[in-house]
């Protein structure tokens, strides 16, 4: 098997809860995401191994989190999905499909409703909201409703969190413009999200305070305007949050985009394995 160590991806999509990208041109070392993944092949099929068993060929597979693989694209492309395991979806789909077992084979077509051109087009020029109803029309297929949908008072705290300063968010200010008290709009945020309204609101500073560095403010300065109280606790938050040293965002982003889409996008992490089956890096 030719080993091709330049593989092709796409722009790297980052919702909250959810990620995706199109990949190609490699064969992967043996590693393991923290996420399910969904892998679908745009063209003809894939090849994957699933722990110390043999290769196999797919059209579509859903791999459960933390079960070690390896991944051959042959010559192919595939729509690479990654759902944190406590979504709704991700525990529908462990539900309905997985159970006991480590991986599941949909025997319907995934691809069923998205037009090809809509496909090409996201392939070649990055476009979230295409990549958003492509991941939903997948998402719809496998287990019959879309991962993000929102209520219109949770739509509406996370507008708020997207637009206002820094210094204007909190529990109390998010929950007085929705007209809920502070323990409904908390239940309800962490209910529909899986995460606590106060992680937003480190979110949005964190958010703020990228921003200001990418138009020239020094991080000490951007870190104190976005309400940190200084440029550790800005660096502290953003590894707390995401598992990212705020460096490699800004040093790898140049090269391979790493588009936030959401207002807190998922935590990914991948673990590498080497031939004994023992970790040996992880990535993220």
């Amino acid at each position: 098997m030719k080993l091709i160590r330049s593989p092709y991806r796409t722009d790297f999509y980052m919702w909250h809860g959810i990620s995706a990208l199109f990949f190609s041109s490699y064969v992967t070392d043996v590693h393991s995401h923290n996420t399910l993944q969904i892998f679908v092949d745009l063209h003809d099929n894939f090849k994957c191994k699933i722990g110390n068993g043999k290769w196999e060929s797919y059209k579509s597979l859903v791999i459960k989190e933390n079960v070690m693989h390896q991944l051959d694209t042959n010559g192919s492309t595939q729509l690479l999905i990654y759902l944190d395991k406590d979504t709704h979806a991700a525990k529908k789909l462990k539900t309905k499909y997985l159970g006991q077992q480590d991986i599941f084979v949909p025997d319907v077509n995934i691809l069923t409703g998205i037009e090809p051109d809509v496909l090409q087009q996201t392939l070649l020029e990055p476009d979230a909201q295409k990549m958003l109803n492509i991941v939903n029309r997948v998402i719809e297929i496998l287990c019959g409703s879309q991962i993000l949908k929102s209520d219109k008072r949770i739509s509406k705290a996370r507008q708020l969190l997207a637009e206002k300063h820094p210094s204007e968010l909190s529990v109390k200010n998010i929950a007085d413009e929705v007209c809920l008290s502070e323990s409904r709009v908390r239940a309800l945020f962490k209910a529909e999200t899986g995460i606590p309204l106060y992680n937003y609101i480190i979110w949005a500073r964190i958010r703020y305070a990228v921003n200001k560095i990418i138009n020239g403010y020094s991080v000490n300065e951007a870190a104190l305007e976005a309400g940190f109280t200084d440029s550790s606790h800005f660096h502290k938050m953003m590894v707390k949050m995401f598992g990212i040293n705020p460096s490699y965002i800004f040093k790898n982003n140049k090269s391979f985009h790493i588009l936030l889409c959401d207002t807190i996008p998922l935590k990914f992490e991948t673990s590498v394995y080497n031939k004994y089956g023992e970790v040996e890096n992880i990535y993220r």
